[in-house]
């Protein structure tokens, strides 16, 4: 805080805005003190303190100026020092569409020997956000909200960050869920059946025999005599046998009077076709820093009789999770399945256990764990 701009000035003031105990030692050319102060040498009395303040206060009003950490926005040397810091986030959304989080304090590299000495205050002016990321669907399923603001690391010496709120630190909202798959279809076909599929058959019970010089036709098929008829002509080459048409194939041989050929046949037969569900249509993103909720694509169709894959899941509102994908549409041979769950609403506030909230005259949305 501020020392007074005029009036008594004691040196437990000074102590005090140093970070210090109101009775710790004091000398007027203590380095610190004489920073404070900004004498760093010649004369120095009480009145050069008036208005002094012993905290670097950034002010943030652009996002160029944004890199993820609040570390960023101070020296290395202020960082590390005990005076007190504060960064104003004022009239600008600052946000993340990488699905890290918004603002944290510092990197993890950096560790709790490179946080923060002092005090560090956050301060979120009316009209200024903090926005999470929205959560995306991918392939690999829905997509969670992204972290507005992570606290990551304490201070050095275990002191919190200071949260001063007055605007709006939200989570991104969690992506929608796919739609589950359609059941499956099948449906009734008229095919042609060739028996063998390629070549024809001779011996082991099949068989075209012409005997008597041709004058009769016997058909075998399987060990089964299908057929013995006298005064066939040799000129024909298929019969009509039980739904069946056997076709006389390459000749096989034969002894005196007899001719033996290979034989095969064709014949209409119906088979089932099945046939595969729709898929699932993509859930709907999350609502986010720069990006709106959407709504889920639609189910896809399936193949005949199959049912339509179920439309994928609304995006979350900020720190909310998407809504599941519906269910697929079921089929006349199988049930279509259920839809994905959506992603999980970002937090407002990661590792609050590090965060001291001095006051929150605005809004925070989403869990703060």
């Amino acid at each position: 805080m501020t020392l007074p701009l005029s009036g008594m000035m004691t040196a437990a003031m000074i102590n005090a805005e140093l970070g210090r105990a109101h009775n710790a030692p004091f000398s007027l050319n203590d380095p610190a003190i004489r920073a404070l102060a900004e004498k760093p040498s010649g004369q120095i009395m009480f009145s050069d303190f008036y208005g002094k303040a012993n905290e670097v206060v950034v002010k943030a009003t652009s996002t160029a100026q944004y890199n993820g950490l609040i570390k960023s926005f101070f020296t290395p040397d202020d960082w590390v020092s005990d005076k007190a810091k504060r960064l104003i986030i004022s009239d600008v959304d600052f946000g993340n569409i990488s699905g890290t989080a918004a603002l944290a304090i510092t990197d993890a590299v950096s560790g709790q020997a490179g946080s923060f000495g002092g005090k560090l205050m956050l301060e979120v002016e009316a009209g200024a956000f903090i926005s999470g990321g929205g959560g995306k669907w991918t392939v690999a399923g829905a997509g969670n909200g992204g972290i507005a603001l992570h606290a990551n690391f304490k201070g050095r010496n275990g002191n919190n960050l200071q949260l001063i709120n007055k605007g709006i630190i939200r989570g991104g909202g969690g992506s929608g869920g796919q739609g589950g798959k359609g059941g499956g279809g099948t449906y009734a076909q008229n095919v042609t059946i060739r028996e063998p599929t390629e070549g024809d058959l001779r011996g082991n019970g099949y068989g075209w025999t012409w005997v008597n010089n041709f004058s009769r036709v016997i058909i075998s098929w399987g060990g089964q005599e299908l057929l013995r008829w006298d005064n066939q002509s040799f000129s024909t080459t298929f019969y009509d046998i039980n739904g069946a048409r056997y076709y006389r194939g390459t000749p096989d041989g034969g002894v005196s009077g007899t001719s033996f050929f290979k034989i095969y046949r064709i014949f209409q037969q119906n088979q089932n076709v099945y046939t595969d569900g729709g898929t699932g249509g993509a859930g709907g993103t999350g609502q986010g820093f720069n990006l709106a909720s959407g709504a889920g694509a639609s189910g896809n169709a399936g193949g005949t009789n199959a049912g339509r894959g179920g439309n994928g899941g609304h995006g979350g509102a900020w720190g909310s999770s998407g809504a599941n994908g519906d269910a697929g549409i079921n089929g006349n041979n199988g049930n279509g399945l259920v839809g994905s769950s959506g992603g999980i609403g970002g937090a407002a506030i990661s590792s609050i256990a590090n965060v001291d909230i001095v006051e929150n005259s605005g809004q925070i949305n989403g869990r703060q764990e």
